[in-house]
């Protein structure tokens, strides 16, 4: 596939998910996202020059100063949350009073860069469309970097499954985080973003200008870096895993004098950000979540244990932990996942090291994060904080998996059911949070369309229409993605100008593929005119 070919892909796809993505701002009720008005108010505080917030004598809460008509009148903490039969109709709205007003948030003291990147808009509106075209913005970005995985699908030369392993590791819960004022949305698409890029350049990096495809990974690795406290963390996880998935081939890589300049570009401009959550961020703590307290030992095991319950909240548990999926959906996720683990776990010696390391460092790095913090917090975590790494794992581990698992024709059943399932999930989970917002989860949801419901801005069928054109958009240009793909690793490229035999990874002798009718038949010419077969 060309470069036009390529570029247009990625946009239908960027285009599919900001749409998928939209829907969702609309149907989530403003500040009825976790936190998220703690992060509005942060946003709006950012862009007008206050990156820090002011102490208070509370644990992990600071305070801004924000003008009052961009300030969310329902406070932290919204007037349906933990309520599912309560309706968002209870919602105020915003003030049109003139002045500033003092806001407390848990967030006040988190690096500037999400919030200055998608605050900029309180600048120009006030209210609930101030709030949306926040909310907007930030899908913008997500869904760039979610387009970025299908770029990479569209530019692998070899027959790949990566439609279906991206339906199974986007789960509900991570498109309805990329559809808030959050800067997990961009942490959970960089991430997965990063750890395709990281791919493509270790495992289909022969014959290509890789330049640009470097250039690519820092971008990625510094915005998915850039987000939160822990950001940095799952950054380095997610290209470890990767490298360890072909150990010899990442050695060889590391002697490019490119490589090594893309990753020194990337840590010295994770640098700022490394550097504020160790001396601001972390040391302004965070809010505990119950009296309970526990050593390091103690508090890993606890999370290890309560892991079920992450998993179930990485699939989808909505608002503020009060909107559930049926149980089927949960189940068949979850199945889901379990066969893209088992698959990675049944992988060639090459590859299984980075595929247990990415499934390990799943389950254990909130643990161990969450032990780290136990005797001052308590146990704090939330499923979502580990999409990052759960997204990255499932693509990375389902692509190494069609190369050494399953085999060319077994690949087809799943690019076409496993999207096609998947999509269903997601209409019912967009189905069930609408319903529960518009008039409470025991109503039936004809009731969701009748004048007493709360409607999204620009009405529910709208929002129904983004969502299935988004999904139809994003599931179209993965299906070209993987189709543009030739079918046969043998067949990786037309001119292959490095020479993957030479450590140094100089220029060697030039090899010309011409590709026959099947990868037995495919023709290889050397300058010096002999040929195999």
């Amino acid at each position: 596939m060309n470069r036009t070919r390529l570029l247009l892909v990625a946009l239908v796809a960027w285009i599919g998910v900001f749409l998928l993505t939209a829907a969702w701002v609309l149907a989530t009720p403003i500040g009825n996202g976790p936190d998220e008005s703690n992060h509005f108010a942060k946003a709006t505080a950012t862009v007008r020059g206050q990156w820090t917030g002011v102490p208070t004598g509370a644990q992990g809460i600071t305070t801004v100063h924000v003008p009052r008509a961009v300030t969310d009148p329902q406070g932290a903490v919204p007037c349906a949350a933990r309520d599912a039969a309560k309706s968002a109709t209870c919602m105020p709205p915003f003030s049109t009073a003139a002045g500033d007003v003092e806001v407390p948030t848990g967030v006040g003291d988190y690096f500037p860069g999400y919030y200055l990147l998608v605050g900029w808009p309180t600048l120009l509106l006030d209210g609930a469309h101030g709030y949306l075209a926040v909310r907007l913005v930030s899908a913008l970005v997500t869904s760039a970097l979610a387009a970025v995985v299908v770029l990479v699908g569209a530019a692998l030369r070899y027959r790949h499954a990566l439609p279906a392993w991206a339906a199974v590791a986007v789960t509900p819960m991570s498109v309805y985080v990329g559809a808030l004022v959050n800067p997990s949305s961009v942490e959970i698409a960089g991430c997965a973003a990063l750890a395709a890029v990281t791919w493509l350049v270790l495992h289909d990096g022969e014959g290509r200008r890789l330049r640009w495809w470097l250039t690519l990974l820092v971008v990625c690795g510094v915005v998915a870096g850039s987000m939160r406290t822990a950001s940095p963390l799952m950054v380095v996880v997610v290209v470890l895993g990767v490298l360890l998935t072909d150990v010899p081939r990442a050695v060889q890589l590391l002697r490019r004098r490119s490589v090594l300049t893309a990753l020194g570009a990337a840590v010295v401009l994770l640098v700022p950000a490394v550097l504020w959550s160790a001396f601001v961020a972390g040391p302004a703590g965070y809010i505990p979540s119950s009296p309970e307290r526990y050593g390091f030992v103690e508090g890993t095991l606890r999370t290890l244990a309560l892991t079920p319950k992450w998993g179930e909240q990485m699939v989808g548990v909505f608002g503020w932990f009060d909107t559930t999926l049926p149980a089927w959906v949960v189940t068949a996720w979850a199945m889901g996942i379990g066969l893209v683990v088992l698959a990675g776990l049944a992988v060639r010696r090459r590859a299984l090291p980075g595929t247990v390391f990415l499934i390990a460092a799943t389950v254990l790095v909130p643990a161990v994060l969450q032990g780290i913090g136990a005797a001052e917090y308590g146990i704090i975590w939330q499923g979502r904080y580990g999409l990052p790494l759960l997204v990255a794992t499932l693509l990375v581990v389902g692509l190494a998996a069609d190369r050494d698992v399953f085999r060319a024709r077994a690949l087809r059943p799943f690019v076409v059911v496993v999207p096609v399932l998947a999509a269903v999930g997601q209409v019912v989970a967009f189905a069930v949070v609408l319903r529960r917002y518009a008039v409470g989860v025991s109503a039936p949801f004809a009731s969701v369309f009748g004048a007493e419901a709360w409607h999204p801005f620009g009405g529910t069928v709208l929002a129904f229409v983004l969502l299935l054109v988004g999904l139809a958009l994003a599931g179209g240009a993965l299906a070209v993605s993987t189709s543009a793909s030739p079918g046969s690793v043998a067949l990786r490229s037309a001119v292959l100008r490095i020479d993957p035999d030479r450590p140094d990874g100089r220029r060697g002798a030039r090899t010309t593929v011409r590709p026959g009718p099947s990868a037995r038949g495919t023709r290889i010419r050397r300058r010096s005119g002999r040929s195999t077969r």
